[in-house]
């Protein structure tokens, strides 16, 4: 917004009468001094920012995530006027995100003012004058650099809600407790060691947070604070808890977790109103018998313990409606659970727990049931009597079910619906199931070390000494016998030229068995053999993988055995082979036949109507098939629900039998039967040297015409095979073109072009991988395509631009080093906007990263004014700023960093402190599965978080025994 639009606003903002102005995000500088004009105005608001959230009324028990208001519009007003004390009527005024540095005497004389919002704006020191606005209610300074109150803050009777959340206190002044109004006292994420001794008694304060700082024990003198209902103790140090704190009698919600307690403090037992106690993250090894004494308790927060068992007396607990004790050693579940009438909300995952007692199914009123990750070998068919159950986990358990119909085991993802699981056992329980026998085996390795070869001499007992290399991916069935069952193992064979790892991923799957083929011949760095089982790792997670030294007759393989068995433990065999002479392949066929026997999943059982669908599929001798018949053939074989329909669909894809991709939208309507029409093509197209070389990796339609088959690739399926590519992110579709056009990156020259150097001072920032695979960079292209400079980018790098309107306001460019296993980024122009560009470009590199299961990358900022000195981990200074310091020395160049001046050139400090908080383990979802306690007079009421498949419990809320 210009000088001169404001001013139209605020003339007629005047006219009108307006009551309330919102100028945050409008890019301003100055306010001028026309806004004293509006002297009707009862709310200003210059700036918008979420740091921490806390009810309006009451606690509550958890951080948001954070709204840093960083945008190219945002206000950076750093000087109100004089004339701001003329608006006589201001009730609220809001000042978030604008570097003021201090609240500003102007302020300090609007009489008239309720509240005050002034997060991240730079503040060390608040005004003293503040205690002239005598009807002041609301203070927020969340996020500032506040070390100390002044005295005259005790002159603000009228005050009723203190936020001071991540400042710098390291101690609090008893008169901050003296105030006769305040009800809500928030100091979370300061460094606080102790409270005031001589607080007086307090019949106002309801809430008082003090979480995330270092308190190594619980204040004698909270029992002076006889009305408090919310305590949070959580992230401290606190080993020992005083007997005060059984004194606050009036106390509803009580949260020490994040702490070092080995016991639970017997002092507890005398808070017969508590009704929410959470305990988790310490130290903790028995629930003490007292518990039953807390008659209201209705929460209880024991997660992430040492617990070994739930004692009898908790079932006492008439009122519970919430037991968490996931993630301990709990073995057993108590027998009496069923007396537990009001229970809603039961997490008992990651447990040892062996059997599923039959006396849970008689609690009528659970919602939320986690028991993922236990030792449960079977689930009884009352659990059906649940009928108010929404959410079921049973993942990672011994169970014969698919995780198709569990769930996914990446804790990330939502467990199967309830709905599914019921409507399996019901097949189960009527016998209409049988085994499974079936599993994935998958060769990968560098071209030319005879996987191919392998594969004939082990199925076929044929070797030919003119095999042909592989291009892209060949699969063949192999029938074998194990454990007395015939299984049929789908053997997938990789090419290993490098254009094609960039489609790996989208086959390498969970659930199978790894041939890693070597050639004995060439040195273990030539076989690339920590890339492949970082590769496997990533996208297999703990698959068993074999490694293979083919071509033994003509050396053996020389590689460090012991030393990649202890960095990688999922290799469960390295052998060697020789294709021509049979040598080593009895003893190759026995270690496949004995690993894939491991594999739990070979022995899911399976409806038989399931197997039916499958072997009619099977049969049909097509490429291809609409959903639509999919579903007819599912109706012919009585799988009417849609649930069944999508989990055997994707039992199906994960088998590598079919294609499907029902999330995009048009690849949802078809279903591809063979997965060798899908590779074939693509790696046909990506194999084109005309395409390589000629077209420097733009692809047209006439260009599938030209390299593709007609018969099994017909034009009209042409679109298919590019709509796939791009939901594999091996090409976009280039804007702007008469005709639809492709650039796939892969094929792109690897010549850097000769203008990518960027102008001016530049924002650096860098990734280091332990492995870098291929696709990382090409499929970042493929994401970030829509902001490609000049259409500028080459195999290994690309430049982007950043724009406001039709103004280029940045460029940044991005480029992976691919032997030091490094991607760098650079961004010119606009210093205000360098952040938050970089914000956009991390934002997509974090998508693409998560997408792998285990791939290890840091963070690497370079050291200001001295590009030849070895980059800085960037982890370690937000770990260094998290701990408090201030300054970083670096002894070589006789330099101390501003920490916070060099942070906040690459993110909020907002941010920083939210991830610091997380990591830390305030994160809400983290800590109780977003559970939020509000405390309110005189009733108790019940809320509900989430729906569908991320059901997350209830919330109590309220006083049963009401109190001034």
């Amino acid at each position: 917004m210009t000088h001169d639009e404001l001013l139209q606003l605020i003339d007629q903002a005047a006219a009108e009468g307006w009551t309330e102005l919102d100028l945050s995000g409008q890019g301003l500088t100055e306010l001028p001094p026309e806004i004293g004009k509006l002297t009707q105005l009862e709310t200003l608001t210059l700036g918008k920012m979420t740091w921490c959230a806390y009810g309006d009324d009451g606690f509550q028990a958890g951080y948001t995530s954070l709204s840093s208001n960083d945008s190219p519009n945002k206000n950076s007003i750093s000087h109100l006027p004089r004339e701001l004390a003329l608006l006589s009527r201001l009730r609220t005024l809001i000042l978030d995100g604008n570097p003021l540095e201090e609240i500003p005497e102007s302020v300090t004389k609007i009489a008239s003012l309720e509240k005050i919002s002034a997060i991240e704006i730079g503040l060390k020191r608040i005004n003293p004058r503040i205690s002239k606005l005598e009807i002041l209610n609301k203070i927020d300074l969340r996020g500032n650099q506040i070390e100390c109150l002044p005295k005259e803050i005790e002159q603000l009777r009228k005050l009723k809600e203190l936020d001071l959340c991540g400042n710098y206190l390291a101690t609090v002044p008893s008169f901050a407790f003296s105030l006769d109004s305040l009800r809500t006292l928030t100091l979370s994420a300061n460094q606080i060691t102790s409270l005031p001794e001589d607080i007086q008694q307090n019949k106002a304060l309801v809430n008082l947070a003090l979480d995330y700082n270092k308190l190594e024990g619980i204040p004698d003198c909270v029992d002076k604070l006889q009305s408090l209902r919310s305590l949070n103790l959580s992230g401290n140090r606190i080993s020992h808890a005083s007997e005060a704190i059984g004194n606050i009698h009036s106390l509803l919600y009580l949260d020490l977790s994040f702490n070092e307690l080995e016991l639970i403090p017997a002092s507890i037992n005398r808070l017969r109103n508590l009704q929410s106690l959470v305990l988790h993250s310490n130290k903790i090894r028995t629930i003490p018998a007292f518990i039953c004494e807390l008659k209201e308790l209705e929460n209880v927060i024991f997660r992430w313990n040492q617990i070994k068992s739930i004692p009898d007396e908790l079932t006492c607990l008439k009122e519970l409606q919430r037991i968490d004790c996931s993630h301990n050693k709990i073995n057993a579940i108590p027998r009496n659970i069923n007396q537990l009438k009001k229970l809603k909300h039961l997490e008992l995952a990651c447990n040892e727990i062996e059997a599923f007692p039959v006396e849970l199914t008689a609690l009528k009123e659970l919602e939320f049931l986690d028991l993922q990750s236990n030792s449960i070998l079977s689930i009884p068919r009352e659990i059906e009597l649940l009928t108010n159950l929404n959410y079921l986990d049973l993942r990672s358990n011994p169970l014969p079910i698919s995780p198709e119909i569990l769930g996914s085991p990446d804790l990330d993802d939502s467990p199967g619906s309830v709905e599914g699981i019921f409507n399996y056992l019901k097949e189960l329980y009527g016998g209409k199931v049988k085994p499974l026998n079936e599993a994935k085996m998958l060769l990968v390795g560098q071209p030319l070390v005879g996987k191919t070869s392998l594969i004939n001499r082990l199925v076929d007992n044929h070797y030919n000494s003119d095999e042909s290399q592989t291009d892209g991916l060949k699969v063949r069935s192999w029938g074998v016998h194990i454990n007395s069952k015939d299984v049929r193992l789908n053997v997938w064979d990789f090419g290993g030229q490098e254009i094609y790892h960039a489609t790996h991923q989208f086959f390498l799957t969970k659930r199978s068995l790894y041939l890693l083929v070597c050639n004995c011949r060439t040195s273990e760095d030539e076989n690339r053999i920590e890339y492949w089982l970082k590769l496997i790792q990533s996208f297999g997670s703990e698959s068993p993988v074999i490694i293979v030294g083919n071509k033994s007759d003509e050396q053996p393989l020389d590689i460090n055995r012991k030393a990649l068995r202890q960095k990688y433990p999922n290799i469960c065999a390295i052998l060697e082979t020789s294709c021509q002479s049979g040598n080593g392949i009895e003893d190759l066929r026995a270690t496949i036949t004995s690993e894939v026997g491991k594999l739990r999943d070979v022995y899911n059982l399976l409806p038989l109507s399931w197997f039916k669908v499958k072997e009619q599929l099977e049969a049909l001798d097509k490429d291809f098939i609409s959903y639509g018949e999919y579903i007819g053939i599912c109706h012919q074989n009585q799988i009417p629900e849609e649930q069944n329909q999508t989990q055997l669909i994707d039992l199906l894809h994960n088998l590598g039998l079919v294609l499907n991709f029902r999330e995009h939208d048009f690849l949802q309507n078809t279903n591809v039967l063979n997965p060798d029409w899908v590779t074939q093509g693509i790696y046909t197209l990506l194999s084109d040297d005309t395409l390589k070389t000629q077209g420097k990796g733009i692809l047209d339609y006439d260009d599938l015409s030209r390299v593709l088959e007609p018969t099994r690739y017909p034009p009209e399926r042409h679109r298919y095979l590019t709509e796939l590519m791009q939901e594999f992110q091996l090409c976009f579709e280039l804007p702007d073109c008469s005709c639809p056009r492709f650039l796939i990156p892969g094929l792109l020259p690897k010549d850097e072009p000769d203008d990518t150097r960027l102008k001016g001072e530049t924002l650096e920032f860098q990734y280091h991988y332990r492995i870098l695979p291929e696709s990382v960079l090409s499929r970042f292209i493929v994401l970030s395509h829509e902001k490609i400079h000049e259409q500028t980018c080459w195999r290994s790098g690309v430049m982007l631009e950043y724009c406001e309107g039709d103004e280029v306001c940045n460029i940044a460019r991005v480029k992976a080093d691919p032997e030091d296993k490094k991607i760098f980024i650079s961004i010119s122009g606009r210093e205000t906007i360098r952040r938050i560009f970089l914000a956009l470009i991390r934002d997509t590199f974090t998508k693409i990263h998560k997408s792998f299961a285990d791939l290890e990358v840091t963070e690497w900022v370079p050291v200001p004014g001295h590009p030849d000195h070895p980059p800085l981990d960037y982890q370690e200074l937000l770990g260094q700023e998290g701990m408090g310091i201030q300054e970083f020395p670096i002894g070589k160049l006789r330099l101390r960093l501003n920490l916070r001046q060099l942070l906040d050139g690459y993110e909020p400090v907002e941010a920083r402190r939210q991830r610091d908080l997380k990591e830390r383990g305030l994160d809400i979802e983290e800590r109780y599965g977003d559970i939020h306690l509000n405390i309110h007079q005189g009733s108790r009421a019940t809320h509900q978080h989430g729906s569908g498949d991320n059901v997350a419990g209830d919330l109590i809320q309220g006083d049963k025994h009401s109190q001034s």
